[in-house]
């Protein structure tokens, strides 16, 4: 007879990780705030950088934003899925026990389990296999997009790096029209060209400080992502080794003659199996026997023609 599922499930929970990105924020604060003009020794360094481009690199603060909180929801959101697994398997009778809502992310799962067609029973391999894949791929959708956001911020910062060069390339090409235009003084075209060199600079400027925003946010991000895919995978393995504990398998119990199965299917596979056998046993041994009458007839004509041609000589 098929067993109940087993209870108490190890999972590692998610705040480890949580913590050890608040604190890499709490970092990456503490060196902005270290470069910052409020800091004890003042610098407009990361000033000037924003000002370089405040729209392009506003928007890349604003992605940074926005991939923090993603990346910390999805550090967070196998809690749920964790509360609601330890509840059923802590409940005596899950379909008359309140159960909490099932997060998304185990949707297909609790439906599964709590088919009262089901009842308490194990589950089937194929059953098992299929709530880790509908899991896993969740998961994995859930971290293309952290993945695209730390893409975005690359792509960003390299726009604003060939959007400054270009700012640079066509001051400069101004710059040299200028001078060849101007007539007069040696000090007046020294002057000139100082005055127009700013806006190449200018340039310069953007370029620079949207790869500084941009790559420093991927790395921020990537790190965050980092530690939310090592929370998700501690929850796939702990799901993983309770789901294995709780699966069918099938085992011979020797009987008075022969092997007997728990699985009915695979009894009867077995029988369909010996059947078959018999058959193919059963057509060879007609077979063998066909051609052995035959060889025997053509033997005693063989002898009789021998003797029909010796009592002729």
């Amino acid at each position: 007879m098929a067993r109940s599922l087993e209870k108490s499930p190890k999972f590692v929970g998610p705040g480890g990780y949580i913590l050890n990105m608040l604190l890499f924020l709490l970092a990456v604060g503490a060196v902005i705030y270290y470069l910052s003009p409020w800091s004890p020794q003042p610098t407009t360094l990361l000033v000037d950088a924003f000002n370089a481009n405040q729209a392009l690199n506003g928007l890349i603060l604003g992605v940074l934003a926005i991939g923090i909180i993603y990346n910390l929801r999805q550090a967070g959101v196998v809690a749920p899925a964790m509360k609601w697994v330890e509840a059923f398997s802590d409940s005596a009778d899950p379909r008359r026990t309140r159960l909490p809502r099932p997060p998304g992310l185990i949707n297909a799962m609790a439906k599964l389990l709590l088919d009262p067609e089901r009842g308490r029973g194990r589950l089937s391999p194929e059953s098992s296999r299929a709530i880790l894949d509908s899991i896993g791929t969740r998961l994995d959708e859930g971290r293309e997009m952290g993945r695209y956001i730390m893409n975005l911020l690359v792509f960003l910062g390299l726009l604003g790096t060939f959007w400054g060069l270009l700012e640079t390339v066509n001051a400069v090409a101004d710059t040299i029209n200028g001078l060849a235009n101007t007539s007069g003084a040696a000090e007046d075209a020294v002057a000139q060209l100082i005055a127009n060199l700013r806006e190449p600079l200018s340039g310069m400027g953007t370029a620079f400080s949207s790869s500084l925003f941009g790559l420093g946010g991927s790395l921020v991000v990537g790190f965050l992502d980092l530690q939310a895919g090592q929370a998700q995978n501690r929850f796939y393995s702990g799901l993983e080794d309770w789901l294995a504990g709780n699966t069918e398998t099938v085992r011979p119990v020797v009987g008075e003659g022969a092997a007997k199965y728990e699985d009915a299917d695979l009894a009867s596979a077995f029988a369909a199996l010996e059947a078959a056998l018999a058959a193919n046993t059963e057509t060879h041994i007609k077979a063998q026997s066909g051609q052995t009458a035959e060889l025997k007839d053509e033997i005693r004509a063989l002898n009789r023609t021998l003797i029909r041609f010796g009592g002729g000589e």
